[in-house]
């Protein structure tokens, strides 16, 4: 899987420079993931995950560290005065990590299988949870269209990811036939090529100035600053080479979700800024995390 992101993504940086690809191909796959792909996937994984006391300390770390990433971004957006589309972009590609399609493959190759569990529970109860409901809230909160709590809410009610999180929960009750949670993962396998090209035929080395401060900052803040923060509290705490806290460490370090910078795309936030950081996240985590995986 890791190496099919990597390729899905070069393919379409290659296609990018060698022709222009109509606005109308990268739209038709971002309404695929959106509204197909990614609802199957939200579907499949949380009708079915369980919680036990073994996955409580990576799942309080994933949201404490969405947390302090949403509260790094707004202080620093207000500072700085960076407006709502570029503000919008960062609450999703700088708060939600690739924990899935790229961390866990990293976790396994990285620390070993046993570590996979943790992992998991890192990634669905705390990423990918942060995803359909942080996701839709920001994609209806900052995405282009009016304002106002009615329009609002009635953009959230038609979002593919957030309605396939309330059918999850109620398919934990009413379980769905067994065979068709083959159908829904194999249809959600195709989330991570389908994204990842797509964004790479969106993503360039060369962004506007205005883009550069808020980008570079939500890559440093989201695979430096706060992975070392977790880090510090393992340190004070535990030991970062526990199986739960080293887990946990490598996967808050993860570079940008390809996902959120589907949805922030779809609600119209900013596309260079979204391609420039998950690109960008992407090549340097190749390098970063085995880095950081030698001192866990």
């Amino acid at each position: 899987m890791l190496a099919l992101v990597i390729g899905a993504f070069l393919l379409g940086w290659l296609v990018r420079t060698i022709r222009p690809v109509p606005v109308v191909v990268t739209a038709l796959a971002d309404k695929y993931v959106l509204q197909v792909a990614l609802p199957a996937v939200i579907i499949a994984k949380i009708s079915k995950v369980t919680f036990d006391a073994d996955v409580v300390l990576p799942i309080a770390v994933a949201w404490s560290v969405m947390l302090a990433a949403i509260a790094a971004v707004l202080t620093a957006s207000r500072i700085l005065k960076w407006n709502r589309s570029l503000t919008g972009a960062l609450l999703l590609v700088g708060v939600l990590g690739n924990t899935s399609f790229l961390g866990l493959g990293m976790v396994e190759s990285l620390l070993g299988a046993d570590h996979l569990a943790s992992a998991i529970a890192y990634d669905q109860v705390g990423t990918f949870v942060g995803l359909a409901l942080w996701g839709s809230f920001v994609a209806s909160t900052y995405g282009a269209g009016e304002g106002g709590w009615r329009s609002i809410l009635n953009r959230l009610v038609r979002f593919g990811p957030f309605l396939a999180l309330i059918a999850s929960l109620v398919f934990r009750v009413i379980e769905l036939p067994d065979d068709v949670y083959p159908v829904l993962n194999g249809i959600g396998k195709t989330v991570a090529p389908v994204a990842m090209c797509a964004l790479g035929l969106r993503f360039t080395l060369s962004v506007n100035r205005s883009v550069q401060v808020p980008a570079l900052f939500g890559l440093i803040t989201k695979m430096a600053v706060l992975p070392g923060l977790v880090y510090v509290v393992a340190v004070l705490v535990g030991s970062p080479q526990e199986l739960a806290w080293s887990t946990s460490i490598l996967q808050a370090a993860a570079p940008p979700m390809v996902t959120a910078g589907v949805v922030a795309v779809g609600a119209g936030l900013s596309a260079e800024l979204v391609a420039f950081m998950v690109g960008v996240g992407t090549l340097v985590s190749f390098v970063s995390l085995p880095l950081l995986s030698l001192i866990l």
